[in-house]
């Protein structure tokens, strides 16, 4: 099986380098271009359409890679990661209502709850809360995706953050998914961060293309179904306490889940929509402190790789400790670069979009 991971990885990545100064050249041509503006971070007119290689190199090698025997469920997985790509392709072409949007995510995560079977059925001891009901596990799994596979879009606003923590998530993941004996899921798995690390060689400063909402989505998507998988499998090879499986999916994802809450709650307390755009990202905030773009995605893959030590660390804590400690850590780290601003005489919240 080793070799076949391997493969996944290597064939992936080789398929969308190969693929993506074509992709370029076309996003080019086209006009599917984000041009600078005072709300973007780049300088420079540059094509959006990175999660087109991204997702056709996934899909391409994983269906050449996984056994027939094992595509069961998850052919179902895949027609999810198409409505998602076709919602991602269409908004980067056209901008959708958020209506539309929203309609699409929904079809794609009724694929992965309804057909697929992926869903979350157990808090894992979290304030208490063990075995699901099934409604409550329909419900909760929704949110659950919406809200995952969306912060990983709205982390995607400087070079190279989304695409170094979907490569964080993906291979740590993946490992696991080998190591169980998981082929389906580990071949998923490296063959999307396999892709993924293609794209960053030309996501990198100064970036020649950007993933887009197509890449986003798409990675947001995989990541989130690799999250679920892995919770609803047995307990860690060498690992008895399922403790330890929500601890690492929290040190896995604090980046993103953290992120996206923290901006909302400001947005909401400001009486505007949570879903207004704005620059208060963790990412705005440490460009406005004076780092460049890799400099901020460096900090940002160290601050979310510290996390997942600490999951490491603290594998048997309870799950409610532990979420409560890693609630607290971030949200001092956080208010150590809030002072840093502050002291530079930056603005430490931005009201306009």
């Amino acid at each position: 099986m080793i070799y076949v991971i391997f493969g996944a990885l290597g064939l992936s990545f080789l398929v969308c380098y190969l693929a993506m100064p074509s992709i370029i050249r076309i996003g080019v041509k086209w006009g599917v271009v984000d041009a600078p503006s005072y709300r973007k971070s780049h300088k420079s007119i540059t094509p959006t359409i990175g999660g087109v290689g991204i997702f056709l190199s996934t899909v391409l090698i994983s269906l050449l890679l996984i056994p027939s025997s094992e595509m069961g469920d998850v052919r179902f997985i895949f027609a999810a990661l198409t409505v998602i790509f076709l919602v991602g392709a269409r908004d980067d072409l056209d901008p959708l209502t958020p209506f539309a949007k929203l309609t699409g995510q929904l079809i794609a995560v009724a694929l992965l709850i309804f057909f697929a079977d992926v869903r979350v059925s157990s808090m894992y001891g979290l304030f208490g809360i063990w075995e699901l009901p099934f409604t409550a596990s329909i419900v909760l799994t929704t949110i659950f995706y919406l809200y995952l596979i969306n912060s990983f879009n709205l982390i995607d606003g400087i070079d190279g953050l989304c695409s170094s923590v979907s490569i964080l998530v993906l291979g740590i993941l993946g490992t696991w998914f080998f190591m169980s004996g998981v082929e389906s899921m580990a071949i998923l798995s490296f063959t999307t961060a396999g892709a993924t690390l293609a794209f960053l060689k030309f996501n990198i400063s100064p970036s020649k293309i950007f993933m887009g909402d197509t890449g986003s989505l798409v990675l947001g998507t995989v990541c989130t179904v690799m999250l679920v998988e892995f919770m609803e499998y047995g307990a860690i090879i060498g690992e008895g306490s399922l403790s330890f499986k929500f601890n690492l999916a929290i040190g896995l994802f604090i980046l993103p889940a953290f992120d996206t809450l923290r901006v909302f709650i400001h947005r909401i307390i400001n009486g505007r929509s949570p879903f207004q755009p704005d620059q208060n990202h963790l990412h705005h905030l440490l460009l406005r402190s004076g780092l460049g773009h890799m400099h901020a995605t460096v900090t940002l893959l160290v601050f979310n790789s510290l996390f997942v030590l600490l999951a490491l660390y603290f594998r048997e804590l309870d799950p409610t400790s532990f979420f409560v400690l890693t609630l607290i850590l971030a949200c001092f780290l956080t208010s150590v670069l809030h002072v840093k601003l502050y002291l530079r005489g930056q603005d430490i919240f931005r009201t306009d979009p």
